[in-house]
């Protein structure tokens, strides 16, 4: 499951993270932006050969291309509190899908199994050594 959807992604200013190719509509190099500085505004985004592109327009209102892999953008504030109500979204439809218990039980049951576990087992030696 992603992270975030595109719709989310569109319209948001996107930032370098790392040396970005510029591509022109037949996703041929046409330049580089630079590691921290803004890509742009997207405007919409294709797919070609299992991969994604989001689409920009510059100021003479052509549009240029720059390929999406996880470690290419920083996005601005709006985009990750977006991440963030869409992950409570899905935690709350989970949550009352299977009910309160259920839910925290898969949720951090584990952790405090382990944790159990852990304080058991240290107790245990706290006690062999006396």
């Amino acid at each position: 499951m992603p992270e975030i959807t595109a719709d989310k992604i569109i319209g948001k200013t996107l930032f370098a993270k790392k040396d970005l190719t510029r591509l022109n509509s037949s996703l041929v190099k046409i330049g580089t932006i630079v590691a921290g500085s803004p890509v742009g505004q997207v405007y919409s985004y294709i797919q070609r050969g299992g991969k994604v592109y989001w689409q920009f327009i510059d100021f003479n209102n052509k549009p240029y291309y720059v390929l999406h892999t996880p470690e290419s953008f920083k996005f601005s504030g709006d985009v990750k509190q977006a991440v963030e109500q869409q992950k409570k979204e899905v935690e709350k439809v989970e949550k009352e899908e299977k009910g309160s218990v259920p839910f925290y039980i898969e949720k951090y049951g584990k952790w405090i199994l382990i944790y159990g576990i852990g304080a058991y087992l240290v107790a245990t030696y706290i006690k062999s050594r006396k």
